[in-house]
């Protein structure tokens, strides 16, 4: 039996990692999958639904990303897939939020103004216990990018659809409480995954509710936002900035305004990657869990969308 490997990147440096952790194991590298009869495991980012189907004893995928939406379309086997929860890659979205934020929150775009300008001047700024930090999904991602913030002394919100315990965070739970999470946050921080309850979930509407002078940065889902309603947000009030790793579609496409609108931030997705070396060990280790005949974790869950 084997499995079939299909990175987005860094094949080789794959191929090496699972070769050091499951020996015992055939791993073909994608478009090669030997014989199809004999694939147990798809370990992949994306992945044909057609090739998928043709694999007639496939038991479980295996992602490679944070995301699940790729998993979830129709004409997917109906096999189980697990997730990638990776506290590397957490690690490396907190301090995307944490560059981004501190640089707006302490303005230091003035400090280069003045510099380039010749002043040597004072900048006024909202403290860090005084500037309440927002994080739009608060599950393991977002808790990890909130601890980052409580760290440094800033207060934290936190909303997500179930609510969390942690007593250092003020919680907001569900729809009813999103417009007073974002009338409380000087800065939004979207982690929120791409279902059909996250679409379009931040409109004219909840732009409006929020703060004015407030910051977004989102690298969740594009399709979180509404575009021309942000823009409209960005030119019109509340928001200050937008700082955009996630569009929709993505690359974003040569016509959208994010390219040159003087108030949006936007990088290529690259708020955090997928880390070769621990991603791979924990893959590795879901699936001889499957092969002991134990249940691999953390498993998609299709009807809540992640």
């Amino acid at each position: 039996m084997s499995i079939v490997l299909n990175p987005y990147s860094r094949p080789e440096e794959w191929m090496s990692e699972f070769a050091r952790l499951l020996p015992e194991e055939t791993v073909h590298l994608w478009p090669d999958v030997g014989d199809p009869a004999d694939v147990e495991f798809v370990i992949a980012w994306i992945m044909p639904r057609a090739a998928l189907r043709d694999l007639p004893n496939l038991q479980a995928v295996l992602s490679l990303g944070a995301g699940a939406e790729q998993w979830q379309k129709d004409g997917m086997p109906d096999v189980p897939v697990v997730r990638l929860v990776d506290p590397a890659m957490s690690d490396e979205m907190a301090t995307y939020a944490l560059a981004w934020v501190l640089r707006l929150q302490r303005r230091f775009e003035v400090c280069e103004a003045q510099q380039r300008d010749g002043v040597w001047g004072d900048v006024d700024y909202t403290q860090a216990w005084k500037y309440h930090v927002g994080i739009l999904g608060y599950g393991n991602i977002g808790a990890r990018v909130g601890q980052a913030f409580l760290d440094l002394g800033y207060p934290v919100n936190g909303w997500s659809r179930s609510g969390g315990d942690d007593p250092n965070v003020t919680h907001y739970t569900g729809a009813d409480e999103l417009d007073a999470f974002l009338a409380n946050s000087d800065a939004v921080v979207n982690v929120l995954p791409s279902t059909a309850a996250t679409t379009d979930l931040l409109d004219a509407m909840r732009f409006e509710q929020m703060r004015e002078g407030s910051i977004l940065v989102n690298m969740g889902r594009g399709t979180v936002l509404v575009d021309d309603d942000l823009i409209d947000a960005l030119d019109n009030g509340p928001l200050a900035t937008a700082v955009l790793d996630v569009t929709d579609p993505e690359p974003t496409p040569p016509e959208s305004a994010f390219w040159v609108h003087p108030k949006v931030i936007l990088t290529p997705h690259v708020a955090g990657s997928t880390q070769v070396r621990s991603a791979s060990e924990l893959v590795a280790a879901n699936i001889m869990r499957i092969r002991a005949g134990e249940q691999p974790f953390p498993l998609l869950d299709r009807s809540r969308g992640y």
